[in-house]
């Protein structure tokens, strides 16, 4: 009997570590496999076929290993809308499915999602829904708070300043209590790009500053993304063209070969003009001009020369560059199949001014005209068409042609009305003018504060004052009785 007993014993462990040792490959297997669609996705296309199977495919794995795909597949979009929207969709699904370590990681690729998003999508209300309440629902380590935190200040940076700093503050204080150098650079360059939405380049180049002193005590320099160019743009902006133009030479140090000088000339040669070396400037983007392939920068550079040549009157020089410039661009522009481009408006704009300047007026409301004329599509092309209509109108009203004038204005005002019907007035506008208002709300209320103290203080002097006088004379109406008193017994 009790053999009998040993022998089932036996005969059931030996099934239970068969079934072990079987749960165990498949495991292994489904382990396996899910790194192997990792890889695959990682060298694939989002929206693409191949990568839509890999993702279906991954259905049919365990939540843990199927939240894992989804996170990379969630992570491998550009900066096209559908892209966006379809790794939100991966990315919402690995949060609600993955276990507690992996939701970490999801959380932190949702956040940096939604700060790309957020200006693309109407996804605003439930991205901050999402960005108020993930903390709550996740243990975060701190290095994973303070990454959040950046996060969050990145995404509030499109619709609201305040919230903004409130986070990149919280992000700084956790960095610093990591002794994170690495991480307080990146957040004080964060920093410093809120200040410049809001236009505080003097608060801006100090951010940077600071970044530039943890940068040189940094071990860690390799890691960190050079931002010697966003410091110069600073000080550009303050009108210190000198030590910006110190600052670029790092910048154009770092550039492996001359092919990339196009467009840090174009920054190079601002400084130079800030300085009024306008030659020296010409020579910088001749330079660029040299090396330069890609057709939109070509232009720029070609248009900027030609700014340069108006800037010390010598319009004939900038006539040859901005028809060079205006001929190059349309050949290009037709062979990319570009639909009248705001590139294009621009130029005709400027060689319209300057034929006017240079007494071609005639040839000017020409240019100007077909210009105006052409079918703007893009929100860009429309805002430069009305420029150029904006410009034909001060045109004719010089010379007095009173129905060309109220032609091209009712024109020039229907493009308006259908362009701020349709888009908003610029990336970060609404941001910067609702922080102007309520920060000029919250002066308006400290001043009526301080205000409301000094009446509280004149009222108290007032009173002060009163009292001192009624006692004086009290006092003189008094000694002057008495001194009466005194002389009438005498």
């Amino acid at each position: 009997m009790k053999l009998a007993k040993m022998r089932q014993n036996v005969i059931v462990a030996c099934l239970g570590v068969m079934v072990l040792l079987l749960l165990s490959s498949c495991r292994r297997g489904e382990k396996m496999r899910t790194e192997e669609l990792c890889r695959e996705l990682e060298s694939s296309v989002m929206l693409s076929p191949v990568f839509d199977s890999l993702v279906n495919e991954a259905m049919h794995l365990p939540k843990f290993f199927r939240s894992k795909v989804l996170l990379t597949a969630g992570t491998r979009y550009s900066m096209k809308r559908e892209q966006l929207c379809r790794a939100k969709v991966y990315l919402q699904e690995a949060f609600r499915i993955a276990p507690r370590d992996l939701k970490r990681s999801v959380a932190l690729e949702l956040a940096r999602l939604y700060g790309s998003l957020v200006l693309r999508d109407d996804c605003t209300e439930e991205a901050i829904r999402f960005m108020s309440t993930v903390r709550s629902r996740i243990v975060f380590t701190r290095e994973d708070e303070a990454e959040f935190y950046y996060l969050k200040a990145r995404f509030f940076k499109s619709i609201n300043m305040e919230r903004a700093f409130t986070a990149v503050g919280q992000a700084l204080s956790l960095y610093k209590g990591l002794s994170d150098v690495k991480g307080q650079i990146e957040t004080y360059c964060l920093k410093a790009s809120l200040h410049g939405v809001l236009e505080e380049y003097e608060e801006q180049y100090a951010c940077y500053e600071e970044a530039y002193r943890l940068l040189r005590r940094s071990r860690t320099k390799n890691q960190v993304k050079p931002f010697y160019e966003q410091m110069a743009a600073s000080l550009k902006k303050l009108g210190r063209h000198e030590e910006a133009l110190l600052w670029y030479e790092e910048v154009l140090k770092e550039l492996p070969d001359s092919s990339g000088f196009g467009r840090y000339g174009v920054q190079v040669s601002e400084a130079y003009s800030g300085l009024g070396y306008h030659e020296k400037a010409r020579d910088v983007l001749k330079l660029g001009l040299k090396n330069e392939t890609r057709g939109g920068l070509r232009n720029v550079l070609l248009c900027r020369i030609a700014d340069s040549f108006m800037r010390e009157g010598l319009r004939d020089s900038a006539l040859v560059y901005l028809k060079t410039a205006i001929d190059f661009y349309e050949g290009y522009a037709k062979v990319n199949n570009l639909k009248i481009p705001r590139v294009m408006l621009v130029n005709y704009l400027n060689y319209g001014r300057c034929l006017w300047e240079d007494g071609q007026r005639d040839s000017a409301i020409v240019y100007l005209n077909e210009a105006g004329n052409k079918k703007a599509e893009s929100r860009e092309s429309q805002l430069a068409q009305a420029q150029v209509l904006e410009q034909l109108c001060e045109y004719y009203e010089e010379q007095g042609d009173r129905q060309a004038f109220c032609e091209v204005f009712y024109r020039r005002d229907s493009i308006m009305e259908e362009y701020q019907s349709v888009y908003d007035d610029g990336r970060y506008r609404r941001v910067l003018e609702r922080y102007k208002n309520q920060k000029l709300l919250r002066e308006i209320e400290e001043m009526n504060r301080k205000q409301e103290e000094t009446n509280w203080w004149l009222v108290l002097s007032l009173i002060m004052t009163v009292g001192v006088i009624a006692s004086v004379l009290v006092y003189t109406w008094i000694s002057w009785g008495k001194l009466k008193e005194h002389n009438h017994k005498r």
